[in-house]
């Protein structure tokens, strides 16, 4: 990525206008004391000075001149704004100082050189937390998912053939998450959903958008089933169910059609079977990514979950429609900055020969018996031998 790259456009107060040079300005203020007979003066540092931006604006076209009177009034607005410097980035500033140079042999075209300074403290600007944000991007490839789901016409041989199709993913589904290591009130949600979806699948398709709202929300189950109490799991169990369900999202259980030949050959079946299958894959993937984030006691944990998921992500994302694959891609970096944000750096090493208690081990450490055990995977708290972090 080159500083080509990183170019904006500029704009002060919602007026966007072109560039075509910047100076920046800034010091120390320092004032110099020279003494008769002395060879070294004294130097006093009061600080740095007010920054100033300089910036070339121009302005070019049939309508220049009435563009640049509309850059004009801008800057004769009162009080500090937020300036995008197309080199520099989000600048708080006040206009202090402008000038507009026009000349009859450049009919159409302006230049307003205009001096910026420092427009003092900054409003208050929360920082977005990046676990919300991702959690966000990820409901929002959720939603995308939904929306692109449709069926084309069948027949009714085929139509059935397609419910009953559909049955036997939704059963190897279920399957799947009987085989995860959940806690027991968290899988039975996420069962007792999809065996509703199971059960409704004949009317649910009668109407596509509606099947897709009931995968959706087998989805949130799955995915937010950690949030409730006795639910809690450590970081090793999240990362082997994550990677479960990542992996069924690009490898679903191989199936065996119970229908006519005929009628699973047609292109209808074949197209609606083909939708069907992505939108449960792309919806396991949501859920997985819902449980993915979360705070971990280890970095190997959190990275296992992250590879699972970006794998999972990068390998849908050659068929997906362009709208999810914009929501897929934007829930892709949204995670990559949610997990990496935790700092599970561990300062504290030891390798214990003689078998020692975690009680004891925690106490010498100056860290919590549970989080000492969970960051290490203790089985044995009371003969903790090999190497050990804190």
């Amino acid at each position: 990525m080159s500083y080509r790259d990183r170019l904006t456009k500029a704009s002060f107060r919602g007026f966007d206008f072109l560039t075509e040079s910047h100076d920046a300005k800034s010091g120390r203020k320092l004032v110099v004391h020279e003494y008769p007979h002395a060879d070294q003066p004294e130097v006093e540092d009061f600080g740095l000075k007010a920054k100033s931006w300089h910036i070339s604006a121009y302005f070019i076209g049939e309508n220049y001149d009435l563009e640049a009177n509309g850059f004009l009034a801008k800057l004769a607005i009162s009080g500090a704004a937020w300036l995008t410097h197309p080199w520099l980035g989000e600048l708080w500033v006040r206009a202090q100082d402008w000038s507009r140079s026009e000349s009859n042999d450049k009919n159409g075209y302006c230049v307003i050189s205009v001096e910026f300074i420092a427009g003092g403290h900054a409003p208050y600007s929360p920082k977005i937390d990046p676990v919300d944000k991702a959690y966000s991007r990820v409901h929002e490839l959720s939603l995308a998912a939904l929306d692109d789901f449709s069926l084309v016409p069948m027949s009714n041989d085929g139509f059935n053939a397609f419910i009953t199709n559909t049955n036997l993913n939704l059963e190897a589904l279920r399957n799947v998450i009987s085989l995860t290591t959940l806690p027991l009130n968290w899988a039975n949600q996420a069962l007792n959903v999809l065996y509703g979806i199971k059960n409704d699948v004949n009317v649910l398709m009668q109407v596509p958008g509606q099947y897709a709202a009931a995968l959706v929300s087998f989805a949130d189950v799955l995915g937010f089933g950690g949030d409730t109490a006795g639910n809690a799991i450590t970081g090793a169990v999240r990362s082997r169910a994550v990677t479960r369900l990542a992996n069924t999202a690009i490898n679903p259980p191989l199936i065996t059609i119970i229908a006519n030949t005929a009628v699973t050959a047609a292109a209808p079946f074949k197209t609606n079977s083909k939708r069907e299958a992505a939108l449960r894959s792309q919806l396991l993937v949501v859920a997985a990514a819902q449980m993915a984030l979360a705070d971990y006691d280890t970095a190997e944990s959190r990275d296992s979950v992250l590879n699972s998921l970006l794998t999972a992500i990068d390998s849908l994302l050659p068929a997906m429609s362009d709208n999810v694959f914009q929501a897929a891609v934007s829930a892709r970096m949204a995670l990559i900055d949610a997990l990496l944000d935790q700092d599970l750096n561990l300062a504290i090493q030891r390798d214990i020969v003689n078998p020692l208690p975690s009680t004891l081990l925690a106490h010498q450490m100056g860290v919590d018996e549970a989080v000492f055990i969970a960051q290490n995977g203790i089985k044995h708290p009371l003969f903790v031998v090999g190497r050990i972090y804190a």
